[in-house]
């Protein structure tokens, strides 16, 4: 049973649709997968997380690391069958991800128009209500958005590492440690 959060929700569609940040994506989705009281690599939020690994690779061309991620997500999908409504996408979304991997090395990357339910539209637009004259406005330049933002395609190489090599490094220590003692 999928059970996350909708204001959680909202920010992940926020990241996907709106800012087109997969790696933010990733992290939110992430963090609700280990904020669970129980979770493994089958739930279905690895299932999202390697979608949007995916998307994320796919626009920075690195074809070879977006096949794998959306091959990993297609074959959990395959085995879970995830209900992938509760996440608030429509039924075909696992049909509409195996026609993007079948299709990476011959489509240059375009932003998906991932096939949500409505009350994520509405819900959206709610958050950014003041800076559209209507909600088909709102829908329609959200539809047609591609952004090129360099510092959000290539986050993952532009951001502070910091934290990162100092828990590795902690780790490293502590597996040597363990090894002598």
């Amino acid at each position: 049973m999928i059970r996350i959060d909708k204001e959680i929700l909202l920010q992940f569609f926020n990241e996907l649709i709106i800012k087109q940040d997969y790696f933010e994506c990733h992290e939110i989705m992430e963090e609700a997968w280990k904020d669970k009281e129980n979770f493994t690599k089958e739930d279905p939020e690895v299932f999202l997380v390697l979608i949007v690994t995916g998307e994320y690779h796919y626009r920075r061309d690195n074809i070879i690391g977006a096949a794998t991620s959306y091959k990993r997500a297609l074959k959990l999908y395959e085995k879970y069958e995830y209900d992938v409504g509760a996440f608030g996408f429509d039924a075909e979304f696992a049909d509409v991800i195996s026609e993007r991997f079948e299709s990476l090395a011959e489509v240059p990357f375009t932003p998906m128009h991932y096939p949500v339910k409505q009350w994520v539209y509405e819900s959206l637009y709610d958050m950014y209500r003041d800076d559209y004259e209507s909600y088909s406005a709102f829908t329609l330049e959200i539809l047609n958005r591609f952004e090129k933002d360099e510092h959000i395609i290539h986050r993952h190489r532009l951001r502070d590492r910091e934290d990162v090599i100092e828990a590795r490094l902690e780790a490293l220590n502590r597996r040597l440690k363990q090894r002598k003692g």
